[in-house]
């Protein structure tokens, strides 16, 4: 029987069970994919302690990103074929053995690259693609900061920004992370526990600021990210980590509300006043415009295949064990990916 983790209930990682289910035979334009790992992202923990608002009613099983075979498809299909080793953006339920999904929303893994590198792929570079070129439009010779640079969709900024000739700026809550990221092409390495990294970024540009700012913070490190800009700056968010409660507790409900206020409120003149533009990215919330999705996917996969584009794995751990991945992703000591292994296949190419 398909098995997949699941809760019941919002709360801390013991929530996270895992159970027996019936997988659903696809339609005509569906395939029914035996997922061989599933990427977890920080939206993940979100949903489970109920603050996730796209997320499906109780018992939720999470997983934005998978990759496995194909072993059925709907009669309209003709774009995969049974055995294709495929990789998915899904809506929720990749933290599971098998998931049937629509076929156009997958993708052929090529041929060489490795199917728990596949899973740590689309969603966080199709994030990070439609952030700084679809919304930024970010051109060679700008400039970027990303924040959280070490963690999986700033790696996978930071490798994008490289290919369009930016200038570099990451933050990160370690020296440790920095050199990380630091090995793969980042210019400027600002430590955000020890330094100010609003004050660091003007003094390296000479007070200029930089052109762009992903923002994954969300609270004060929005507001400082939006006074790092340089006229004629966007800032894209794409989360907000400092403001996201840890629990439903009344404490930690409190102490949200505080970091939101932290974020302030962006007046039309203020951003007229300083030429600078505010955007906002969910990638499941472009689920609708096909066109975009593939055209990204496409590209990213072109990148993938040459080499500019490395998804990098901090930790592969069973499905059983979804637990530890989010406790990881929490503490913030993973770098890259942190991706489940949900059945043993081959990795034949």
């Amino acid at each position: 029987m398909p098995q997949r983790v699941v809760f019941r209930k919002y709360g801390d990682v013991d929530v996270l069970e895992l159970e027996t289910f019936s997988a659903r035979a696809p339609s005509a334009r569906e395939i029914r994919v035996q997922i061989a790992y599933a990427g977890v992202n920080y939206a993940d923990v979100i949903a489970r302690r109920g603050f996730y608002k796209w997320a499906p009613p109780l018992p939720t099983c999470v997983g934005f990103e998978i990759s496995g075979t194909v072993i059925e498809r709907g009669s309209d299909v003709h774009e995969h074929e049974l055995g294709d080793r495929v990789l998915a953006i899904v809506r929720f339920g990749g933290y599971a053995t098998e998931l049937t999904i629509d076929a156009e929303r997958a993708w052929k893994v090529p041929a060489g690259k490795s199917l728990a590198e596949a899973a740590a792929l689309p969603a966080v570079t199709l994030t990070a693609w439609h952030a700084l070129t679809e919304v930024a439009r970010l051109r060679a010779g700008e400039s970027i900061l990303i924040q959280a640079v070490a963690g999986g969709v700033g790696l996978a900024a930071l490798q994008i920004a490289k290919q369009l000739g930016l200038e570099t700026y990451g933050t990160a809550s370690s020296a440790h992370k920095l050199a990380f990221a630091s090995q793969h092409g980042l210019d400027h390495a600002i430590n955000y526990v020890s330094d100010d990294f609003e004050r660091e970024v003007l003094r390296i540009s000479g007070g200029r600021g930089v052109d762009c700012v992903l923002d994954s913070l969300g609270g004060e490190g929005l507001r400082k990210g939006y006074r790092s800009l340089a006229r004629g700056g966007r800032l894209v968010t794409i989360g907000a980590a400092q403001v996201a409660p840890a629990s439903r507790g009344p404490l930690d409900l409190l102490k949200a509300g505080v970091a939101l206020v932290r974020g302030g409120l962006f007046h039309p003149f203020d951003l007229i006043e300083h030429n600078r533009g505010i955007s906002g990215v969910q990638i499941l919330l472009l689920w609708d415009d096909l066109p975009r999705v593939q055209r990204g996917m496409r590209e990213l996969l072109a990148w993938w295949e040459q080499g500019i584009l490395t998804p990098h794995l901090d930790s592969v751990l069973p499905l059983a064990e979804a637990g530890r991945a989010h406790s990881a992703l929490e503490s913030r000591t993973s770098r890259g990916k942190l991706v489940l292994r949900c059945t043993e296949q081959l990795e034949e190419s």
